[in-house]
């Protein structure tokens, strides 16, 4: 009876050693990457110096440097158009005529506003982002078909120039092309000779940053990241 008491307690102690050493490792390997990452990253940020798009690459590099930062939320009740009328006086919803922005260039698809525009009723919910090279707002839209519930989209804003710097929307409402993404380099004022598409992403080592566009179920994600 003892015998197979320690077996079993032995068992017990190869699961654990099994499920928790991959942990173990993974952490490891993770505080190794972090560290090189924010190394290399502290060396691009110094060779940005000076540049006139410093303001996006700054943002891009401080965001996946571990910058600190305060960060401020609101929300914003509108109606879903570009622009409306309340009892004679007439707003206009500044999100929307932001990510107008994106139409004009072929990024996303004429269809997607009249698609907003069937909901009736939007939530806007601003997150602010301030620190030491950074300053950028984060905006999520809920629509009142979902009962405000789950983000039907998102989108973030540099501050300082104004530009979406990344997006996440419903795939059949993005142009997810070569020439498309040409079209926001020139918008972001990114322009170099050594573009490369690849991988439905635009990269360039010069500017060292990646355009990444992924799939992740039914949304696109497209973001700029550092490319190391």
């Amino acid at each position: 009876m003892k015998t197979n008491n320690y077996i079993l307690i032995i068992c017990i102690f190869v699961s654990m050693a099994l499920v928790v050493a991959p942990i173990v490792t993974l952490y490891i390997l993770e505080d190794k990457n972090i560290y090189y990452l924010n190394s290399v990253l502290l060396t691009m940020m110094k060779e940005q110096d000076g540049r006139s798009d410093n303001a996006i690459l700054n943002t891009v590099y401080a965001k996946y440097n571990g910058t600190k930062y305060n960060i401020k939320t609101y929300d914003e009740y509108e109606y879903s158009v570009l622009d409306y009328e309340v009892e004679g006086k007439h707003y206009i919803n500044e999100n929307l005529v932001k990510l107008k922005e994106l139409e004009n260039i072929g990024l996303i698809k004429n269809n997607f506003f009249e698609f907003l525009a069937s909901s009736k009723r939007i939530i806007t919910r601003t997150n602010q982002f301030q620190g030491e090279c950074l300053d950028y707002s984060k905006k999520r839209l809920f629509l009142s078909r979902d009962n405000f519930k789950v983000a039907f989209m998102s989108f973030e804003v540099e501050n300082t120039t104004g530009k979406i710097i990344s997006l996440k929307i419903p795939i059949e409402y993005m142009v997810n092309e070569a020439a498309a993404l040409e079209q926001y380099i020139n918008y972001l004022n990114l322009n170099s000779d050594d573009w490369i598409y690849k991988n439905h992403s635009m990269i360039s080592k010069t500017k060292k940053i990646e355009i990444r566009v992924e799939n992740i179920n039914d949304l696109v994600s497209l973001s700029i990241v550092p490319y190391l």
